[in-house]
Order: structure tokens, then C-alpha cells, then sequence
């Protein structure tokens, strides 16, 4: 089997940092125009990064000749990050702090934001009615208890500024962390996509790769989130980057022999840092748990001792995780379960409906706006605008309550549609799983990772956010992202699944190929039109 070494992934985290410490006073990191410690440490980490491949094959003492490097793919990597670049520049101005102020919070020994509330939001009797606060100076959407203000979002990008906080400026907008989050969302995407390709898509062209890669750095909604820089988009985007990656690390440690433990206690952590980030990421989390700890007893059975020293690497960065959540949330409102979402000072009078937050009655409502609520074609640039998503009932049956709320959103059969190959891994799943007599797993004796595990973990990580969204009062473009970044590799993979069936030398293979071509290049250009139209629109959509 052909070898390929990763040399890109090193030469882009590289440049990343690189680019960071040159250019720090121009995007706004550092003020000062002299170079710094933290700027000097981040020169030299950038240069270290970047050169981490050819250390490597220095010391090698005999190079493989048959590893190849994937050179070929760093040009896609660059105009991808570059579009990110570009988008985050341009909206530099639209983004929020929050995460900065908490982590300063942190340093202090406090866990509540340090602003003070204006003092006739406190002679309120109630604060909490929007209509009661008219008039008064309050921040959107923050928790209110006691007199102070919380975030009821996650504190894991809080507490990692605060940990970094000599490295850094003083303050950091919530930009910079969404373009880190996006960014590492692609790169985990990138090394998962390589990673598919060596291990079980050989036969798939450089090309379709490259494409592959494109489309899923580019597709709906990460270029969204990327317009709007503020703390709904931040969260979302830093949940997911660190539930991607970590779904790589475990899906890398799992396929050696023997299996890597402190690939194990990254991926642990990484989820942990997810669910403390954004929490309904619990979902696929122990979806996730359970996918590496059923695959460890797989392979392992029947020695005890393999599979406990197997799972304590992954379990206690989790345990811990879970342990400091609870902990946060005891100290700041006497309940490990309350995040201050029950005290938050939203613009609709949450407090009086929160029986009304998630219910069936909202699915085949969501269902229709995050999968066909179609996008308006103008004639001005850049011609593809989001519509509002459908508030009024689908089903002539059915009575929504008033409280539902859909924002500018395009269903993703309408804004990505690659996504459609997406359904041949699930077909395959689904027809595997109730095959009878089917053979043993041959991954299983080889005690290295399966591609029927891998299919199953992307379509739990999707499933899982995307069915708690459909029971949300609340649709937004925003949002799905929470289950997006799985459902691209799905589609990838299913792509190239129906790729190897067909072949490029029938008539169908070629129709097929042309077709998933095509369909890759809409998503893209769809995807970019769309963030694109933020700017058109002032943000209002």
C-alpha cells in the first residue's frame, strides 16, 4: 500500500502561526508596533511547525521510497484558508468579546463577566420581560443572576485565553477564536479525508481529492459563520472544531497496532473541551464514547486488562471534564444542571415559556427549513440571498406555538446539494446491519479500524445534533454547522463509494462522476454566494 506523508497539515499550521506573529498589529492581535515575547514565541513556533516533516525525514535513517507526500493538496489548503482569511477581515468589525472578558474573569478568580449592570435593570421586579426592560442599556443575551452577569455559553474558550493570556493581547475579539475554530475544523476534515483515501479509496484520482477537500472547507455554512463573528457563531464553531478533531484522533489512534493511548487521552480531552464549549455536543460525545469503547471490547475480548487500560485514557480526560462542568455550573447558580440558560436575557420572554424550548411539535417544521427552505435568486450581486425560514405551519394539522422562531436559513439539499451521496453510506449501513450471517469484520482480527465503524461514527455525529435541532424552538443557519462537518465527510465518502462501484470507463460511471463534479462545484460556489450576501444585506437577514 502506497504511503503519504503529511507534510501539508505541518506547512499550514505553520504559515497560520507565521502569519499571525508577522501580521499581528495589522489584524489586531497586537498593538504595539515593536515584536514582543508573545510575538517572538509565536515566530519561532510557527518556523518549528512548518519544519517538523523534514526533521523527521532527516532522522529517519533508511526513507521509505514508496511514501509519497501530499504536497499536491497544500495549493487547496491555501486558497481555502485564504477565503476564511479574506471573510474574516472584511468582517472584522461585527464581532463581540465576551470570551475575552470571562477569561479575564478567570485570571481574577472570578466566574461571572465583569460588567456591571445598569441599576434599573436591577429595580426591575422583573428582569427577565423583555417588555419590562424597554428603555434600558442591556447586553443581548447573557445571563443575569444575583446582580451579575454570566455566560450561559461553555467556558472551555474562556479558560484556554486565560491559560494563554501571556501570550496573547490583553483582550481578544471572538473573530479571531471563530477563524481558529473554522480553520481547525478544516484541517481535521483535511486529515480525515487523507487519511479515507489511503486507507480505502486509493483508486479515487488526485483530482477528486483535491475537490473533495475544496468542497468541504467551502460548503454552507462554515463562510456564514465566518460573516457574523459573534458569540452564537464563536460557540457553535469551537464545539465542533474540537468534537472533528476529535473524532480524528480517535479514528488515528484506533487504527494502530497497538492502539495509541495518548491518541486516546487527546481525543478524551478534545470532546470534553467540546461539551464544555457548547453543551447539547453531550449528544454525539457518548455517542462517540461508545463507538470507541464497543470497537476497544471488539478487539480487545477477552482480556480485561487490554480493554481497562484502553479506556482509562479515554475516560478520565471525560470523567474530568464532566466533574469541572458540574463544578461551574454548582458555583455559579447552586445546580451542577444549570448553565444559566434559565436566567438569560434573551429577546423573547424565554422564562415564560421554557416548557416550550424543545418539543416534537417543532421537527417537521425544522425538518423542512434546515433541509428545502430554498435561497431567492436577484438580479444584483451576489445573486443568491437566504429566504427566512417557514414559520407558519407545513402540516395543515398541526398548531405551532407562538414562540417559534426561524431566522434566514437555506436547507442544505438546497444549499450543498453533494449531500445527497451522503445516503449511499447510510443505504450500505442499513443493509449491513440487517445482512444475515454476514462474515467477520476482517478489521476486527487485524485489530486496526474498519470503514463500517467510521461510516456509523459520521452518521451518529450528524444524527445526534441534527435531531435535538429539530426539536428546537429556535431554526438558524447558524446552527447547522452543529452537524454539518460530519455530514460533508458522509457525503465524501459516499461520493467515492458509488465512485469505485461504477468506474469512470462505463457510460454511468462517467455520468455519475460528472454529476458528483458538478454537484461539488455548486456547493461550493452556493456556499460562498451565500455568506457573501450578508454584506449585501447589512446583516439583517
Amino acid at each position: 500500500m502506497q504511503k503519504t506523508a503529511p507534510v501539508s497539515i505541518f506547512l499550514m499550521i505553520g504559515a497560520l502561526i507565521l502569519g499571525m506573529a508577522i501580521f499581528a498589529r495589522e489584524i489586531g492581535l497586537d498593538p504595539s508596533p515593536g515584536w514582543g515575547k508573545g510575538r517572538i514565541a509565536l515566530l519561532i513556533f510557527g518556523l518549528a511547525i512548518a519544519l517538523i516533516p523534514w526533521i523527521i525525514r532527516r532522522q529517519s535513517a533508511a526513507p521509505d521510497k514508496s511514501t509519497h507526500t501530499d504536497l499536491f493538496m497544500f495549493p487547496a489548503l491555501l486558497i481555502v484558508i485564504g477565503i476564511y482569511f479574506w471573510f474574516t477581515s472584511v468582517s472584522h468589525d461585527l464581532t463581540s468579546r465576551y470570551y475575552s472578558l470571562l477569561a479575564t474573569s478567570f485570571r481574577n478568580g472570578e466566574l461571572s463577566l465583569p460588567l456591571k449592570p445598569d441599576p434599573a435593570l436591577l429595580e426591575l421586579p422583573n428582569p427577565y420581560d423583555p417588555a419590562a426592560r424597554q428603555g434600558v442599556r442591556v447586553p443581548q443575551d447573557l445571563s443575569l443572576y444575583k446582580g451579575k452577569f454570566y455566560l450561559y455559553w461553555g467556558p472551555a474558550p474562556a479558560l484556554l485565553l486565560a491559560i494563554a493570556g501571556p501570550f496573547l493581547p490583553d483582550k481578544i475579539d471572538e473573530v479571531y477564536f471563530l477563524f481558529v475554530s473554522i480553520c481547525g475544523i478544516f484541517l481535521s476534515q483535511f486529515l480525515l479525508i487523507m487519511h479515507l483515501w489511503q486507507r480505502f479509496f486509493q483508486a479515487i484520482p488526485k483530482g477528486i481529492v483535491i475537490l473533495s477537500v475544496v468542497f468541504a472547507g467551502l460548503a454552507n455554512p462554515a463562510l456564514w459563520l465566518l460573516c457574523q463573528p459573534k458569540l452564537y457563531e464563536t460557540a457553535i464553531a469551537g464545539a465542533q472544531f474540537f468534537f472533528i478533531s476529535g473524532l480524528a484522533s480517535a479514528i488515528f489512534a484506533l487504527d494502530r497496532k497497538p492502539v495509541s493511548n495518548w491518541g486516546l487521552i487527546l481525543a478524551g480531552t478534545l470532546w470534553a473541551l467540546a461539551v464544555g464549549t457548547r453543551l447539547v455536543m453531550v449528544f454525539p460525545v457518548v455517542f462517540m464514547t461508545l463507538m470507541v469503547i464497543y470497537w476497544i471490547f471488539k478487539t480487545n475480548r477477552p482480556s480485561l486488562p487490554k480493554i481497562v487500560s484502553r479506556l482509562i485514557p479515554l475516560g478520565l480526560p471525560l470523567f474530568m471534564g464532566a466533574v469541572s462542568l458540574s463544578w461551574y455550573n454548582w458555583a455559579r447558580f447552586g445546580s451542577i444542571l444549570e448553565t444559566g440558560f434559565t436566567y438569560q436575557l434573551a429577546g423573547p420572554y424565554l422564562q415564560k415559556h421554557l416548557d416550550e424550548l424543545f418539543l416534537p411539535g417543532y421537527i417537521f417544521q425544522n425538518l423542512y427549513n434546515y433541509l428545502f427552505n430554498p435561497f431567492t435568486i436577484k438580479p444584483s450581486f451576489p445573486f443568491l440571498y437566504p429566504a427566512r425560514g417557514i414559520t407558519r405551519e407545513i402540516l395543515p394539522w398541526q398548531t405551532l406555538p407562538p414562540l417559534y422562531i426561524a431566522q434566514a436559513i437555506t436547507g442544505f439539499l438546497c444549499a450543498v446539494p453533494f449531500t445527497v451521496f451522503a445516503s449511499i453510506p447510510v443505504v450500505r449501513s442499513v443493509k449491513q446491519f440487517f445482512r444475515k450471517n454476514q462474515a467477520k469484520d476482517s478489521s476486527e482480527e487485524s485489530g486496526v479500524i474498519s470503514l463500517p465503524w467510521i461510516t456509523t461514527s459520521l452518521i451518529g455525529s450528524f444524527a445526534f445534533p441534527f435531531l435535538s435541532l429539530l426539536a428546537f424552538f429556535w431554526a438558524a443557519m447558524r446552527y447547522a454547522e452543529d452537524f454539518m462537518p460530519a455530514l460533508l465527510l458522509l457525503s465524501i465518502i459516499g461520493f467515492w463509494q458509488g465512485y469505485q462501484i461504477l468506474g469512470t470507463t462505463s457510460g454511468k460511471g462517467k455520468i455519475y462522476v460528472t454529476l458528483g463534479v458538478l454537484l461539488a462545484m455548486l456547493s461550493i460556489v452556493t456556499g460562498t454566494f451565500l455568506a457573501l450576501s450578508i454584506y449585501s444585506t447589512n446583516g439583517l437577514l
